[in-house]
């Protein structure tokens, strides 16, 4: 491309960008506003009607706080959760997740204020709660009143003892927590009268529908019902399928059951190896939806005089790969490490993820682990590195002789390629050994992309400097000046993640064009004007990517422009930065 070309081509994407900030400013915005506004009131109107058709709605501290002062409620206090379990059903219905916040700077703080609400109970406007519950001859009890027997709050030490009793029937439950999000819910059921009595158990998680509940983007990570059903993995409807109707009941001898989003799940999960009907579906009533997923029971004939004992479990957590697969391994739950989403490539996703995380425990921080795992990942693929290196570089060496060809043989195309073909078959060349190697790196990228994108252990873990939260996008911006100017690019619609050049994409950038500077250019003017302009391409491209994907990109950048240039140089290639050095650091010819 001519010089008057390019000067053509900015100052005509130059006045592109200027009409568009004015055409976003004058006309986008303003619409944007007019609907945020018109959704804002549709937003009200149904809250209105919801509210005026369901029932009374109080703020969650004000349920849990009166519940605690009237003995309505016994108080949790676990080395990972904190809150209390409402008599009313017995139900698991407020847990605070310790150690997890909604922010980095409530993490930073150690905010009690900003820790993860995980459930909620029934009369507030995020109801998210678990109940274990029996029909019973008269009703069910996950609607009446338990009585505490034990004192204290619910602890690893300290189980929690309730019981119930109706004209036929006493249950006696011990509720007990272990040092992490695994609530044990064990009955003793007594039939207290002078004839057989049939009772059926239940276990479920019950969410009410909300709007971010069905709106809020989770790229990459399945949010609804998930579970494992007998041998059938990963059955998954998400929230959108479940409000729309979409629904499941199937009978299994094994598996959970669950509600989960990217990071926390609730489950319900039965004792294995006993036939159960496993649920996942909404009810609407009083103009609100509430999701269910949970398992029933087959009916118990329980003779006069006589008890059953049954167990059920409750999680209620982080979604932690390693407390995952040991309650998978050591307790017996099928598959439970499958709560991750861990895609369709499971099998690339897995391994890279437990690969990432044995270096985080070898060198104690995520930052160096990255650093490692990009090494361990360019020697792994080096030798197929090395060939393409290889011949990038006989390309170059040959570039003088394709440019004959193609002058002598411009008006005759099929002749010129069957000149090329003659001479790397002489020089032993496979133009096509240089894209092999990107096939598996298209795999690594993916595998990395996923792990940071879902998995906990990624959420809110810093590196060194400002990058706070690796799986969050770079948080500077070359438009603000790096945070000079008081004013966030990303809030542009529609092109505000593109605004986003944080330092890392930059630096991402700067060694895709030294990688460029090492490898051949294209003979065609077109293709060269298009390998110009790929830096800038994948520098606003990744400037949306989790920042760990980036910083690992930048090293491996790094590394491989070090070992390209060892190896180009061993071949007797002059690159571009042998010419640089050359130019102004090298020896002047005498006048």
């Amino acid at each position: 491309m001519e010089q008057q070309e390019q000067r053509n081509l900015l100052l005509a994407l130059a006045l592109c960008f200027g009409l568009f900030m004015v055409y976003n400013i004058f006309v986008l915005e303003p619409q944007q506003k007019a609907q945020q506004a018109q959704r804002v009131q549709a937003t009200e109107n149904a809250q209105t009607q919801a509210q005026q058709a369901a029932p009374t709605i109080r703020p969650r501290e004000e349920v849990v706080s009166s519940g605690l002062a009237a003995g309505q409620r016994a108080a949790i206090d676990a080395p990972s959760v904190e809150g209390s379990i409402s008599l009313l059903g017995a139900r698991i219905d407020d847990v605070s997740l310790k150690n997890f916040y909604e922010t980095v700077e409530d993490k930073e703080r150690k905010n009690p204020a900003g820790e993860i609400k995980l459930l909620a109970p029934a009369e507030t406007d995020k109801s998210f709660y678990a109940t274990v519950a029996w029909t019973t001859p008269s009703t069910t009890t996950d609607e009446v009143l338990w009585t505490q027997t034990s004192t204290g709050p619910l602890s690893v030490e300290n189980p929690l003892t309730l019981t119930y009793a109706a004209a036929a029937v006493r249950i006696d439950r011990t509720v007990t927590i272990d040092a992490d999000y695994m609530f044990t819910v064990s009955d003793v059921v007594t039939n207290t009268s002078t004839a057989p009595i049939t009772l059926t158990q239940k276990a479920s998680v019950r969410q009410l529908m909300l709007s971010d509940t069905i709106n809020s983007l989770e790229h990459g990570a399945h949010r609804g019902a998930l579970g494992v059903y007998g041998s059938d993995k990963n059955q998954m409807i998400n929230y959108n399928d479940l409000n729309n109707g979409k629904a499941v009941q199937r009978s299994v001898n094994a598996g959970w059951n669950s509600l989960t989003t990217k990071y926390w799940m609730a489950a319900t999960i039965p004792e294995q190896g006993e036939e159960v009907q496993m649920i996942a579906r909404s009810e609407k009533a009083n103009g609100q939806t509430t999701f269910v997923a949970g398992y029933e029971l087959s009916p118990y004939v329980i003779e006069a005089g006589q008890s059953i004992t049954k167990s059920a479990r409750i999680f209620a957590g982080a979604k932690r790969v390693g407390l995952l697969e040991r309650y998978e391994n050591k307790e017996g739950i099928p598959s439970f490490t499958d709560a991750v989403d861990w895609s369709f490539m499971f099998f690339i996703t897995k391994p890279f993820f437990w690969l990432l995380m044995m270096l985080q425990n070898w060198f104690g921080y995520f930052a160096i682990a990255i650093l490692v795992l990009t090494v361990i990942v360019k020697t792994v693929f080096f030798p197929l590195q090395y060939n393409m290196y290889k011949s990038m570089s006989k390309m170059r060496l040959l570039q003088p002789e394709m440019k004959n060809i193609q002058e002598r043989f411009a008006a005759d195309p099929q002749r010129m390629r069957a000149e090329q073909a003659k001479l790397f078959q002489r020089e032993k060349v496979n133009p096509v050994a240089g894209c092999l190697p990107l096939i598996p790196t298209m795999f690594v990228f993916y595998a990395l992309f996923h792990v940071l994108n879902v998995t906990i252990e990624m959420r809110h873990t810093p590196f060194v400097g400002w990058i706070r939260d690796m799986s969050a996008a770079d948080p500077t911006s070359i438009f603000n000046l790096f945070g000079l100017i008081p004013w966030e690019p990303r809030s542009v619609p529609l092109i505000g993640g593109l605004l986003g050049l944080g330092v890392w994409p930059i630096l991402y950038g700067i060694t895709m064009v030294a990688l460029q500077g090492l490898s051949a250019p294209p003979q065609d003017p077109m293709q060269r004007a298009i390998m110009r302009w790929l830096p800038l391409l994948f520098t606003v491209l990744f400037a949306g990517f989790a920042a760990g994907l980036v910083i690992y990109y930048v090293w491996s950048n790094i590394i491989s422009v070090i070992q390209q240039y060892i190896i180009m140089r061993r071949t007797g290639v002059e690159t571009e930065f042998d010419k640089l050095i050359a130019k102004y650091f090298g020896k002047k010819k005498p006048a």
